[in-house]
């Protein structure tokens, strides 16, 4: 395992602002769950919902390649769900003789911006035409696996990263409407090999149904610059060892500019040491305000231990770093320490949650 030091920005900043990719982590949860959402023709998704349908499985893969009968859709195939590793995947030369295609389709998620400034997590299906080049890639071979180092040896063995990866989701289709799911050629560390890849991307792909799956980030956190989920790092910081007390560094000046995002922890979150919130409200603070929570946040003295995560804190984002409050609670906070790159834990002065959610 490769551990991370964050940089002087402090680990409460650094894992805050990965607030958006908690946020589309939860994409993965909806995908797991069925994909249940809206359909579109062959643009993007135009907000009609319609019944989820749950196909019947494919009976078991036999000995011999199986050519499907009709391809339904991405969301129709049991093969193609998102997490789906390409266990059914068969090297396209077992198909010689028996099946021609002629066309592609590719099952992916993603994000799509609505017009209300709003992020939708989205499934979508990409058929192309045209193929020749990728079946000439499709039937090349595995890259051999490199050679096993030794203390001898002048070259080190190839190290792969220990990044995530799922293999594309990919279907070739004949004239008959028949369709396989091929192998892609494997390249070094197993992912698919530079020329499968080429050739996938150098497809001319049309879009034919967009699906979605739910909310990325709502219009309301959109307009105000906050995240849709973000992470309590008040609670974070002091289970995190070691809680570090100490001096605030200098806060911005009066008049600066301040962002203020306030969230909300949900019951079955709370037993977490990264309990996770979901946006309430956001906004810039007016300087006269923010001139008021420099100084409740300037009075707050040593924290003692807390029993419990609040079910609210607020994140604000400032030119002088980012400073997390608990809302309530053991009414805590957390704040750029003097002379680190870390962040200091402190005990807030009663008037700050008021401060902070005053209209």
């Amino acid at each position: 395992m490769i551990k991370l030091r964050f940089p002087a920005a402090g680990l409460a900043a650094a894992t805050a602002r990965g607030g958006t990719a908690l946020a589309f982590g939860a994409v993965l949860t909806l995908l797991a769950a069925g994909c249940a959402g809206q359909v579109s023709g062959t643009a993007p998704a135009d907000g009609q919902s319609l019944p989820s349908v749950e196909p019947a499985p494919d009976p078991p893969p036999s000995s011999e390649p199986r050519i499907h009968p009709r391809w339904r859709s991405c969301a129709g195939e049991p093969s193609m769900r998102p997490r789906d590793e390409g266990t059914d995947a068969v090297p396209l030369l077992r198909y010689s003789g028996t099946f021609h295609p002629v066309a592609a389709a590719r099952c992916e998620e993603g994000t799509q911006r609505r017009p209300d400034g709003g992020t939708d997590a989205i499934a979508v299906e990409n058929h192309a035409d045209d193929v020749a080049a990728l079946i000439a890639a499709l039937r090349l071979p595995d890259a051999p696996p490199p050679p096993e180092s030794s203390a001898d040896d002048e070259v080190p063995a190839l190290l792969c990263p220990a990044d995530g990866y799922a293999p594309p989701r990919l279907v070739l289709l004949d004239a008959q409407g028949r369709w396989v799911r091929p192998h892609i050629p494997r390249g070094d560390c197993g992912k698919p090999l530079a020329e499968a890849t080429a050739a996938m991307d150098g497809l001319r792909w049309t879009r034919v149904k967009t699906r979605v799956l739910g909310e990325v980030v709502s219009a309301e956190a959109a307009a105000s610059g906050c995240d849709q989920v973000a992470t309590d790092m008040v609670w974070f910081t002091g289970v995190y060892p070691p809680t570090r007390q100490g001096d605030l560094a200098p806060l911005a000046a009066d008049t600066a500019s301040v962002r203020l995002c306030i969230y909300e922890v949900k019951p079955s979150g709370r037993d977490s040491e990264k309990p996770q919130g979901t946006f309430v409200s956001g906004r810039l603070l007016p300087s006269t305000r923010w001139a008021a929570v420099k100084q409740a946040i300037q009075s707050s003295g040593e924290a003692p231990p807390c029993p419990a995560p609040a079910t609210r804190f607020a994140h604000l984002t400032t030119p002088r770093g980012d400073i997390h409050a608990e809302l309530d609670g053991c009414h805590r906070l957390v704040a750029p320490a003097m002379g680190t790159s870390y962040e200091t834990i402190r005990q807030a002065p009663t008037n700050l949650p008021d401060l902070l959610t005053r209209p």
